[in-house]
């Protein structure tokens, strides 16, 4: 089991007084973590200078790149040319969590028309195969975020993973949902929010979703990814020190 740290769980502080290259030592000397997950968007200069350095920076850390969640374009665009054009931005993309070494990068269905859908992730699990990188989804928003059409499209994509995010999910659907997309997960985002006085949460059952992962089979990564109020540096110690206990 390994705990890798989201840039978005310190967001706040991303870019202004933690600089994104600064971001792998960061997580290692403050968090003791090993392992960082870095967010596209905290990514602010992708020319190859700019990769080349972030890329140093996590190899002078002594950290790994898990994964890069990528949010940009909308694959479920329903013009073909305007598709096309993210599609082709999203591929850059993969291009550039290649070469910082990232085997996994998170893109987001949108929502849409199933087939066209279908047809993207497709499309970009095959280029992401031949650059190296695993594309993956998460339950955020659109087809992927409902049963029913996430289902549909992991069938008809099979080198399609998952990231699931257990802080994502209606309250209805949340532990339901979680078994149907964890064993297909490449990474799972363990979300959490406020914290009571004791350490533990009242949103949602983590301790349920911790198990529904495991049972599964799962024995990759967790992404600390903290979206709770207040403090997110103690916040994300919080979050640790929690799912330390529940994943160990």
């Amino acid at each position: 089991m390994t705990l890798a740290l989201s840039s978005y769980s310190i967001r706040d502080h991303i870019n202004t007084n933690v600089l994104i290259n600064d971001f792998p030592k960061y997580a290692k000397e403050t968090f003791g973590l090993d392992a960082v997950e870095i967010c596209q968007f905290h990514i602010l200069r992708n020319d190859s200078i700019g990769l080349q350095a972030l890329k140093d920076a996590i190899t002078a850390a002594g950290v790994s790149l898990v994964s890069m969640p990528i949010d940009r374009g909308h694959i479920s665009q329903p013009d073909e040319a305007k598709r096309d054009y993210d599609l082709r931005i999203i591929e850059l993309w993969l291009d550039a969590a290649a070469f910082l070494g990232s085997p996994i990068a998170r893109v987001n269905s949108g929502d849409g028309d199933l087939q066209t859908t279908i047809d993207s992730y497709t499309r970009l699990a095959e280029y992401g195969k031949k650059v190296g990188v695993q594309v993956v989804m998460e339950n955020h928003g659109g087809l992927s975020a409902r049963p029913d059409t996430a289902a549909a499209l992991l069938d008809a994509v099979p080198a399609l993973g998952t990231a699931p995010d257990w802080g994502n999910f209606s309250e209805a659907e949340r532990y339901d949902f979680l078994a149907q997309l964890a064993p297909r997960a490449a990474i799972v985002h363990a979300k959490t929010l406020d914290f009571d006085p004791d350490g533990g949460m009242t949103k949602f059952d983590i301790a349920r979703c911790a198990k529904i992962v495991k049972d599964s089979g799962y024995a990759g990564t967790y992404s600390v990814e903290f979206e709770g109020h207040g403090d997110q540096i103690d916040g994300v110690h919080r979050s640790i020190a929690l799912l330390k206990s529940l994943i160990t």
